[in-house]
């Protein structure tokens, strides 16, 4: 009888099959781990952060999630049935290997969720509260690295950075603000009414951004009283403009030098204004009629002035922006209106905003961006309270739709920065902080906010410093006046 000869290969081969098998099972079960995980995550981002917003349309959804969801669910089709049968046939060998493979693919995934979510941001440091009684914010200035919180009784600077408070003014004679320049970035004067509480708004104040300084004080022949919000005192170029019971009065911005007085129109009487480097704006009531009226900050001078008629009894109106000018008309039984101008006056567009937020909310001013030959504001809520106050952009050449962004949630508040808005929306868990693009609409989320740092009642956030600074309206507990997050 011959001898049976066992070749080499033929002992072998069996065993390089099982372990080449036992890998692959090994590795569908990492990827099953991992798309089970991200489904979760994914799923979960989408509900907590966009809600039905990012069915409706991507712009809102979190950042990633659409291809990670459509990803995980193909791996997942696949290698979930594959690992399940191989556990079946060889469930002494392929259940331990599929445990420690699905183990592996969730931690893996748990890694890669985390940038499915916005952060949540960290506070860096909160402004000391205000003392109970205190007033609220008037306005607000940013200048370099600081941030200047103009209160109703004393102007205070922070650094943006550290939140270590530079210099405070308090308002002359006991007096309070009741009008306050609108902010700007390149700005290094602040310019501020201020009159006696429950007396007239009479007296003006220019302060010193970079010192605190008070660089000059003078009263002026008007008449009205309360908060006067922006429209009774501007900075256009390096004059500072106001409003009095006859007249628009032009200074120098540094050292209060008259510079011009520019009569009413007669006929007319001056109710609001607003600067720009290059004009100052007034909006004159005359009758039926209100005209909008482009002052040369320098001299004075009219540079164009146009008429716009067939206002109802009870009209009203607001500068919205001073370059370009921009005006919104709200006339009793008439649909609310925006009103752009061209450079010599003539009216470019008038458009339709009806939905459009465009309430001047104290210390803070309309929740509207000019920018770019765009309008942006925030939507408001459907007339039964259901729905979100979405962003929307207009095209201020022929007043139509640019972009429409569904939000989230409902915007608290919305501010320029740049090429770029800064949005507060109430979205769950907390308050998020996003950032939208001005030429497309496109969103990107930051981080969430603390809730114990924002007053709903009003706030809005300001890029300063290397920091994203939140101001509040009212700075008394549990709320800081002010509060810086990120970096």
């Amino acid at each position: 009888m011959q001898p049976t000869v066992v070749t080499p290969t033929a002992a072998i081969r069996p065993g390089r099959f099982r372990a080449w098998q036992v890998a692959v099972v090994l590795v569908l079960a990492a990827l099953a781990g991992a798309a089970i995980l991200l489904q979760i995550r994914g799923w979960s981002a989408v509900e907590g952060e966009s809600g039905s917003a990012c069915a409706s349309g991507s712009a809102v959804c979190p950042r990633g999630v659409v291809p990670v969801l459509v990803i995980s669910f193909v791996v997942g089709l696949a290698a979930i049935p594959f690992v399940i049968a191989a556990v079946v046939r060889r469930p002494k060998v392929n259940a331990g290997v599929a445990a420690v493979g699905l183990v592996a693919g969730v931690i893996a995934a748990q890694a890669l969720s985390g940038g499915l979510h916005a952060a949540e941001l960290r506070v860096a440091w909160t402004a000391p509260y205000d003392a109970a009684g205190s007033p609220a914010t008037e306005g607000v200035w940013t200048a370099g690295s600081s941030l200047i919180r103009v209160r109703a009784d004393q102007v205070v600077s922070y650094q943006a950075a550290t939140g270590r408070q530079q210099w405070t003014l308090a308002v002359p004679g006991g007096d309070i603000a009741c009008a306050v320049s609108a902010g700007a970035s390149s700005a290094t004067v602040g310019f501020i009414g201020y009159g006696t509480a429950g007396g007239a708004c009479d007296q003006l104040l220019a302060v010193d951004l970079g010192t605190g300084q008070q660089l000059w004080s003078k009263r002026v022949p008007a008449s009205w009283k309360g908060d006067q919000g922006a429209g009774f005192v501007a900075v256009g170029g390096d004059t500072a403009a106001a409003v009095t019971a006859g007249a628009v009065l032009g200074y120098d911005l540094r050292t209060g030098a008259p510079r011009w007085t520019t009569l009413t129109p007669p006929g007319c009487s001056d109710q609001t204004l607003a600067g720009a480097q290059q004009s100052v704006v007034v909006l004159a009531a005359c009758g039926r009629t209100f005209d909008v009226i482009d002052l040369d900050p320098a001299s004075g001078k009219q540079l164009w002035r146009t008429p716009v008629p067939g206002q109802a009894p009870g009209y009203h109106f607001a500068i919205l922006s001073a370059d370009p000018v921009v005006v919104v008309d709200v006339s009793p039984g008439q649909p609310e209106q925006v009103l752009a101008f061209g450079a010599t006056g003539h009216l470019t567009s008038t458009i339709p905003v009806g939905d459009l937020d465009t309430n001047y909310y104290q210390g803070f001013g309309p929740q509207i961006a000019v920018s770019g030959g765009l309008l942006i504001g925030v939507t408001r809520p459907g007339p039964s309270g259901g729905g979100h106050a979405d962003v929307v952009a207009y095209r201020l050449s022929d007043g139509g739709r640019q972009w429409l962004l569904s939000m989230p949630d409902d915007v608290l508040s919305l501010r320029q920065d740049g090429g770029q808005l800064l949005v507060i929306d109430q979205s769950r868990p907390s308050l998020a902080l996003d950032a939208i693009s001005l030429p497309t609409g496109s969103l990107h989320p930051i981080g969430y906010i603390p809730a114990s740092i924002v007053n709903p009642s009003g706030a809005s956030v300001y890029s300063a410093g290397g920091r994203y600074v939140v101001v509040n309206l009212s700075g008394r507990p549990p709320v800081p006046p002010a509060a810086a997050i990120g970096g």
